[in-house]
Parts: structure tokens; C-alpha cells; sequence
């Protein structure tokens, strides 16, 4: 079997659009090319660009891992995943459908209340004007961030809003710096929990954890300085976890997700969990993906985890 990486190459000159912040390192995609070597015949690199067809068919491959993140426009994450089913070349993870609605918080935390999963109180404006009317009454602090930002773009200590007199000014920067709506969420002090799911028929839990970071937000500084700890097994209230669990085999089911993915919640001071979004297509680094440390809780070494993607991916396709 021949398996394709398809993943992000940043900018020659450097960072370029925003959303480069989520591409993985040089050192990771060696990794993971070594990772899925040891479970295929051969395994090809295939960088994503306006040539991805062409690659595509020039390479052949049985199978693409797919890690693309894309570059601009909230059907970023969906490009590759269209590319490969017009092409009918199966891949890992979830399709463009279940990618561009985890991408959409805003859409996410309505399915996710739809279904019975509490998500805080939230709203979705397109000016600074519309933030401050849809705003009165609102109780203080609030969470400002880009709806269809990944791994934690535009949230800094700066998003959270004290005050009503600071809203409309935090809502026009980044409005004017990330070019899309903003989502304004009910800010929840707490522990920032995660959970992993392998698996699509029978969805496999992976351990619970939590998050350790910097200043306590779970920033885009913290992300892409990897500036965190994750602690996992972590002593989860035993009811707690299984409503994490629950919730996420539901949201998952819910989005249309496959193989993979992962679910971040917050764990008021009350004990009352939150659920904040759903990453069908996580960071699978064994240097820093958050995934992988969930996945060596549950006995996975990172060659392992990637073994166990493919599998599933040939389970699904049988």
C-alpha cells in the first residue's frame, strides 16, 4: 500500500496568512512520515497547493493521511478533503461537510445545544456596533474570538472582556484583523479539559486532560510556543468524565466525524462542564499534539496512534 501526507507548507517568505500558525513543523511531518512508513509499503509527501490534483495523480496513492489546514476562508479545512473524493482516493478523517462545521463555532455550539450539551451562552456578531446592542444586559467577563479560527487564533488574555465600555473596541480589532465574525461567548473560569475519540462505528475514549497554560487561557501564543502542559490521566470526577465522553461521541456523531478527534471543554468552579468545541482534524505531533499525550495515556506510542488511524480508515473502507 502506498499512503500520500498531504500537508501545509508555510509561506516562502515566511508566516503569511493567519492561519499558518496552525501548520506543523518540518520535524513533525518527517515524524510523521516516518510514523506511517511503518505501516505501508511506501509513504509519499504531497505539500498542498494549486498543483495538489496534478500531484495527486502523478503519485497514486492507496490512501492520503490528511493534515491540511488550508489558508484563507472558513472552507479552509474542506479543499483537500473535496480534492480527494473528486479524485476517489480515500483518506483519513473526517469529510469537508464535518470539517466546515467544526470550523464554524458558532454552528458547533448550536448543534451542541440542540443535543442537550450545555456550551456557553454565546452570540455571533459582524460589527462592533452590532456587539455593543446585542450585548446589554449581558453579565461580564465575555470571550471574544474569531468564529472560524483554529488552535486558538486571535484569543490572548486581551479577548477577555471585563467591561462594557471595552467590548466594541476588542470586537473592531478583531473584526479588521482576522477579516470574519466574531463569536462573543460567556466567559467560564475554570480547568480547560480535553478528550479524544478513535474509531467510527465503535468510537474508542481516550483518557481525559487538562490543560496547564501560561496566565490560564489557552492562548494562540500558548499554542504556537507550545508554552503548556498537558496532564493526562487527570483526576476527573468520575461522572464528570463520563458526561465528557458522552457529550463527545454525541457531537462527534452529530458533525459526521470520523476516525479521530477531539473535544475541549472548561470545568466551572461549580463542577459544571462546558463544551466549547470539537477538532475533527487535531495536531497528531508527537512533539507537541495534544492528541498523541491523550493517546500514550491509553497505552498508544505516537507510531502506534498513527497505525491505528490507518486501520480504521481500512475498517471503514472494507
Amino acid at each position: 500500500m502506498k499512503i500520500a501526507l498531504i500537508y501545509d507548507e508555510p509561506s516562502p517568505q515566511g508566516e503569511g496568512a493567519w492561519v499558518e500558525a496552525e501548520y506543523e513543523s518540518p520535524r513533525t511531518i518527517e515524524a510523521l512520515l516516518a510514523a506511517i512508513g511503518a505501516h505501508c509499503e511506501e509513504a509519499v509527501r504531497v505539500p498542498f497547493g494549486p498543483d495538489l490534483i496534478e500531484r495527486l495523480r502523478a503519485e497514486g496513492p492507496d490512501l492520503a493521511f490528511n493534515i491540511v489546514e488550508g489558508r484563507d476562508g472558513p472552507s479552509r479545512e474542506s479543499i483537500a478533503p473535496a480534492v480527494l473524493d473528486f479524485l476517489g482516493i480515500p483518506y483519513t478523517g473526517s469529510d469537508g461537510v464535518a470539517l466546515g462545521i467544526s470550523l464554524n463555532k458558532a454552528l458547533t455550539k448550536r448543534l451542541a445545544s440542540q443535543l442537550g450539551i450545555p456550551t456557553p451562552a454565546f452570540f455571533l456578531v459582524h460589527s462592533a456596533q452590532e456587539a455593543v446592542e446585542r450585548a446589554a444586559g449581558l453579565e461580564y467577563p465575555v470571550l471574544v474570538k474569531p468564529n472560524f479560527g483554529g488552535s486558538s487564533v486571535g484569543i490572548g488574555p486581551e479577548s477577555i472582556v471585563r467591561c462594557p465600555e471595552a467590548l466594541a473596541q476588542v470586537v473592531e480589532r478583531e473584526l479588521a484583523r482576522y477579516s470574519q465574525p466574531c463569536l462573543v461567548e460567556a466567559y467560564v473560569e475554570g480547568e480547560d479539559l480535553t478528550l479524544g475519540l478513535l474509531g467510527s462505528d465503535d468510537l474508542e475514549a481516550l483518557p481525559a486532560g487538562k490543560v496547564i497554560t501560561p496566565g490560564g487561557i489557552y492562548s494562540e501564543l500558548a499554542k504556537k510556543t507550545h508554552e503548556r502542559e498537558i496532564l493526562c490521566p487527570y483526576d476527573v470526577p468520575q461522572e464528570v468524565e463520563g458526561k465528557l465522553r458522552d457529550w463527545s461521541v454525541k457531537i462527534f456523531r452529530a458533525i459526521g466525524a470520523r476516525d479521530f478527534a477531539r473535544a475541549d471543554y472548561v470545568l466551572g468552579a461549580d463542577g459544571q462542564p462546558w463544551f466549547l468545541e470539537i477538532n475533527p482534524l487535531p495536531g497528531l505531533s508527537p512533539y507537541y499534539g495534544v492528541l498523541p499525550v491523550l493517546a500514550q495515556a491509553a497505552g498508544y506510542t505516537h507510531s502506534q496512534l498513527i497505525g491505528r488511524i490507518i486501520s480504521i480508515v481500512q475498517q471503514r473502507l472494507a
